[in-house]
């Protein structure tokens, strides 16, 4: 691992699990997509309308899902008693429910649109920073050497920047899809760029992604305080990934931020 440098050296970062705790928002977001998609008429704005112990589960199974729309497949698999108990059995789930998908992504992202149009202060409300990140954001120089990179949609987090008066560089920020991956986009950065991949440093919380980006060169991180598990902590050592505490992410890229930045 190559000490941090901010003008010599790019920072990228994923967005739900590393920037934001998103957890609530797509939960509720995940659940009204699939009452949308049964035809039910109930819709939530608030993650304690659902049970507790359906609120239990789903944040469980939330450190297996890949993107946006697996929250409509964690609802999906509750409802219908399915047992999860690792990141196959969730992708074996997904698989067989996969002549769904296009739907499911659909119904997905409108409703978020729906949600983030229609009550914009209760939809920020539940895609929160997490402790200390956006004083972070807000004091990192030169804006220049910053990124995002996530599978959430580019105007997603462009409007949590923009609430929170975070001055990002638009086209900083990329977004993944089935396409075009996080390690394509970095492979792409890196030659755009004209980056060394030992300058480049990539935080993700979630073990598979940095896993399969292993082949690009750069810098990769786990981030702990993600939405990961025990087992996937380990993979990540098992497989040389630096494991990083949130204070320590702030020690190594964040200079006087601190955790208790913002509360």
């Amino acid at each position: 691992m190559n000490k941090f440098n901010p003008y010599s050296d790019i920072l990228a970062l994923d967005f739900d699990g590393v920037v934001i705790d998103s957890i609530e928002e797509c939960l509720v977001v995940g659940y009204n997509a699939l009452a949308i998609q049964q035809g039910r008429p109930d819709r939530i704005s608030l993650l304690n309308d659902l049970n507790s112990g359906i609120i239990l589960e789903a944040r469980r199974i939330r450190n297996f899902i890949r993107h946006g729309q697996d929250y409509v497949y964690i609802h999906l698999a509750l409802q219908q008693k399915i047992s999860i108990k690792n990141q196959a059995d969730f992708d074996r789930f997904i698989d067989k429910q996969k002549f769904l998908n296009t739907e499911i992504r659909r119904l997905f992202y409108t409703e978020r649109a729906r949600f983030l149009q229609d009550e914009p202060e209760q939809w920020l409300t539940l895609n929160p920073f997490y402790p200390g990140m956006q004083e972070f954001l807000g004091k990192f120089q030169p804006k220049e050497r910053l990124y995002i990179i996530t599978t959430k949609l580019k105007e997603n987090v462009q409007a949590v920047m923009d609430a929170a008066e975070i001055d990002m560089i638009p086209e900083h920020i990329y977004s993944a899809d089935n396409k075009l991956s996080k390690s394509e986009i970095i492979l792409q950065m890196l030659q755009k760029l004209y980056a060394s991949p030992d300058r480049f440093h990539f935080i993700d919380d979630q073990v598979d992604t940095l896993i399969k980006s292993q082949s690009t060169g750069v810098n990769l991180y786990l981030a702990e305080w993600g939405y990961n598990n025990y087992d996937q902590v380990d993979l990540a050592y098992k497989n040389g990934l630096v494991v990083l505490t949130l204070e320590n992410f702030y020690r190594l890229f964040g200079g006087s931020a601190t955790p208790e930045g913002n509360k």
